[in-house]
């Protein structure tokens, strides 16, 4: 018998199977199908006290914006993530209790049985977290959904058909639960879109977003756009000259 993390790793595996074209790789699904960007759904698996703790998200990387960030800032940006919690009301496939969070117990009789015994919750938030808890036997079909959903989303809304549709129709438009910010715009999400302009040979966007006029619900990342805009220069003479950036 394997660890939890272990055996819930090897059925993530068994599960990546059943969808074309993707594969399960250091803790995410992954799809690289495409010649220009990678393709995520992330489980977000923590593991801790004897259960494995699911908090999904959908990331696309775009091999070009990673380069650029790489160059630029010294680190591996993604082009785009997206929180199932922030689009749990979009999701359809997985179970509407475990579209937040998910528990997944070697025992869930037990675990529930332990948690009830420390009296320390009230019976409303022991039934949330029973409707929020699965057992390993389980966990497959649940994974499975939350594949399926996070294909669903990243298919909806991002135009996969080539680089350019993609890079020109970023980021993407979606509704979000319980008025949770719409945060494409924000901190390093912010950051990204410059450099994705930068990529279709846009180099006023960097100034535009920096303005006071670009409004943002949290403080701009000062530095690394300073850190844009010192390359700018360069940037602009290679486009002109080769007519890419990177």
């Amino acid at each position: 018998m394997g660890t939890l993390k272990t055996e819930l790793f090897g059925l993530c595996k068994d599960v990546a199977v059943e969808f074309h074209g993707w594969e399960f790789s250091a803790g995410k699904f992954k799809n690289s199908s495409l010649k220009h960007t990678e393709l995520i759904v992330d489980p977000g698996l923590s593991f801790d006290r004897g259960f494995g703790h699911l908090q999904p998200s959908i990331a696309l990387n775009n091999k070009r914006a990673t380069k650029l960030s790489k160059q630029l800032l010294g680190e591996a940006i993604p082009t785009a993530i997206v929180s199932f919690q922030v689009i749990a009301h979009l999701l359809t496939a997985t179970p509407e209790p475990l579209r937040l969070s998910c528990l997944v117990c070697d025992d869930k009789a037990q675990y529930m049985s332990t948690v009830r015994q420390s009296n320390r919750f009230s019976e409303g938030v022991l039934e949330d977290l029973d409707a929020r808890s699965i057992d390993l036997k389980n966990a497959p079909t649940v994974l499975a959904a939350m594949l399926r959903d996070g294909i669903s989303f990243i298919e909806g809304h991002y135009k996969l058909v080539n680089e350019e549709s993609l890079l020109g129709n970023l980021p993407a438009k979606y509704s979000t639960r319980n008025e949770i910010p719409y945060d494409e715009m924000e901190r390093q999400k912010g950051v990204m879109m410059c450099l994705v302009h930068i990529l279709q040979g846009d180099f006023d966007f960097l100034n535009r977003y920096r303005s006071e006029d670009f409004k943002t619900v949290f403080p701009k990342r000062m530095g690394e756009l300073d850190k844009i805009g010192t390359a700018l220069p360069d940037l602009k003479r290679r486009f002109v000259e080769t007519g890419s950036v990177i």
